[in-house]
């Protein structure tokens, strides 16, 4: 790359260079494990449309606009109970909301089969207190088909039905329902919080340090 002698890089002092650089090179060694452009294809079932991704600039973009809803929605997706269709739903994210799919997709790979019993533990843990704290979020109880809602004869006297085997199905479900719930509203929660946190450290480091400061040119000397 040819540099303007006026330019900002060319006035740029050398130490500022350098650490500009060293930077640079610590973000693309940290692209390396993101779906970038270049080897989407590589990966399964988002890789057939590669090129159909690769046509689409603000899949790939860097600007504020594009990466700002990514730290958002990845995070929350990320930590959502659906392991093994996050790529796909980050790249149909990606496109709905026309933000950046390299960080999209690379969040996800937060939760892998290392990781995701500690953070589902944790999440459900959240859910589950923020459920019982509202007071609202659980499963409703699944409705007994041998039950009858009415009496059909008012004059009859209406007697509790004998317990069953069958009566311990619905808390069960309820409570399966109830966990579920929990892992959505502790994975939200937790997304939300995470990408606030991106959404900070892009903001006040990345944009920061960098972009060099522009620098005044030199007024040509007056003449005399």
């Amino acid at each position: 790359m040819t540099l303007h002698p006026e330019s900002p890089e060319h006035d740029e002092p050398p130490h500022h260079k350098a650490e500009r650089f060293a930077r640079i090179r610590r973000v693309k060694q940290f692209l390396k494990f993101m779906p970038r452009r270049a080897v989407l294809h590589k990966y399964p079932l988002v890789g057939r449309f590669a090129e159909m991704a690769r046509k689409r600039a603000y899949l790939w973009s860097v600007k504020y606009e594009h990466m700002r809803p990514s730290f958002y929605a990845g995070s929350i997706l990320s930590l959502l109970p659906v392991m093994g269709l996050q790529l796909p739903l980050a790249l149909v994210l990606s496109l709905m909301l026309r933000t950046n799919f390299m960080v999209m997709g690379g969040l996800q790979f937060i939760t892998n089969p290392f990781t995701a019993a500690p953070i589902y533990y944790a999440t459900h843990e959240l859910g589950a207190y923020v459920i019982k704290t509202a007071g609202f979020g659980e499963a409703l109880p699944a409705a007994d088909p041998n039950e009858s809602i009415l009496p059909l004869n008012e004059e009859h006297e209406v007697t509790a039905p004998a317990p069953k085997a069958e009566n311990v199905r619905p808390s069960r479900v309820r409570r399966i329902g109830t966990a579920i719930n929990a892992l959505i509203v502790g994975g939200v929660i937790s997304g939300a919080a995470l990408g606030l946190v991106l959404d900070i450290l892009y903001r006040n480091y990345w944009q920061h340090h960098t972009h060099a400061p522009p620098r005044r040119r030199p007024r040509p000397p007056a003449a005399q």
